[in-house]
C-alpha cells in the first residue's frame, strides 16, 4: 500500500537538510513524496562561492532545489509564493512579502488547498521554535498547523475536497546528539558547525517520538545536498565531518508526533496506518 509524504519547507534546502532521508526512503518504497518550499531564499547567501553568473540568488536557489528534489525523486513540488524573511532582527524581516508577515489564515488557506490537492497521509513541517529561531521556520510550523485543520474542516474557505491528514509531525534534533557531536569535535580539535548553540537547538532526548535511520540513502541525500552549491559548498561541514560524527549527526532523523496516533514502533513516519 503507497502513501503519500508532505513536507513543508521555508527555504530551498531545508528540504534536504531537514527530511531528505525520509523523502528518499519514502520514494525508494513506492510512496509519493510531495514538497512545499514556501520562500524562495532570497535573502540567503551565497556560502559556496560560486559564480551566479549575474542572477539573483533567488533564481540560482530556484534551479538548486529543482536539482535537488530531482535527486530525491520527489513526486510533486509547489511553492507557497512568499519571500524569504530573512534571519530574526533584519530589515527583510518587515517586507511586505516576507513569509513572517503573511497573515496566518491566508497563508494556511493557500496550504490547505495544496493538501487537499494531494490528500496526503504524513505531513512534515518544522518545531514551533524553528529550530533555531528563523523567522521562517516558525511561521512554518503555524502555517502548516492551521492548514491541516482547514484541510480538515468543510466549512474552510479552501478549494477541494475535505481531507484529513492521519499523522502530523514536526522535525528536530536531539539536544543531546548535538552535544555529543560538539564535545567530541572539539576533543579533536574541529569546530562544531553550531558555533556553541548546542543547547539552544533541538530538544530534549525524551521528547522526540520518532527516529528514522537513513543510513541507507546517505548517498542520495549527500547528492542533493550537493545540489545547493551556493548553500553548501564541498569544503562545508556537511561534507567533510569525520566519522563517527558524521554518521551520528546525518545517519538519523528525528521526529516529534503532534497530531495523530502515535505507534508502538515509530522509526517510520507511516508506522500504524492502515492500508
Amino acid at each position: 500500500m503507497a502513501f503519500t509524504l508532505l513536507c513543508v519547507h521555508p527555504h530551498p534546502d531545508d528540504e534536504t537538510l531537514a527530511c531528505g532521508g525520509v523523502l528518499a526512503q519514502a520514494a525508494k518504497a513506492g510512496h509519493k513524496t510531495v514538497v512545499v518550499t514556501c520562500t524562495g531564499g532570497e535573502e540567503g547567501e551565497n556560502l559556496g562561492g560560486i559564480d551566479l553568473g549575474g542572477r539573483p540568488l533567488g533564481d540560482v536557489r530556484r534551479d538548486e532545489l529543482a536539482a535537488a528534489l530531482s535527486v530525491l525523486d520527489v513526486t510533486a513540488h509547489h511553492w507557497l509564493g512568499y519571500r524569504d524573511s530573512g534571519m530574526a532582527g533584519t530589515d527583510a524581516n518587515g517586507h511586505p512579502d516576507a513569509f513572517a508577515q503573511a497573515p496566518l489564515e491566508r497563508a494556511a488557506e493557500k496550504l490547505a488547498a495544496i493538501i487537499r490537492h494531494e490528500r496526503p497521509d504524513v505531513v512534515v513541517s518544522d518545531h514551533e521554535d524553528g529550530t533555531y529561531g528563523h523567522p521562517d521556520h516558525v511561521q512554518a510550523n503555524r502555517v502548516t498547523a492551521r492548514a491541516c485543520a482547514l484541510a480538515a474542516d468543510a466549512n474552510a474557505n479552501v478549494p477541494g475536497a475535505v481531507w484529513q491528514v492521519k499523522k502530523r509531525y514536526v522535525h528536530t534534533l536531539s539536544r543531546e546528539r548535538l552535544l555529543t557531536v560538539a564535545a567530541g569535535l572539539s576533543e579533536h580539535g574541529l569546530a562544531s558547525p553550531f558555533d556553541g548553540m548546542e543547547v539552544m537547538i533541538g530538544v530534549a532526548e525524551q521528547d522526540i517520538t520518532t527516529r528514522v535511520s537513513v543510513a541507507d540513502v546517505k548517498d542520495i541525500t549527500r547528492a542533493a545536498l550537493a545540489c545547493h552549491a551556493s548553500q553548501v559548498g564541498q569544503d562545508s561541514f556537511f561534507f567533510n565531518v569525520p566519522e563517527p560524527y558524521a554518521s551520528l549527526l546525518f545517519d538519523l532523523e528525528e521526529f516529534m508526533l503532534v497530531e495523530g496516533a502515535l505507534s508502538p514502533d515509530e522509526t517510520d513516519l507511516f508506522a500504524g496506518l492502515a492500508p
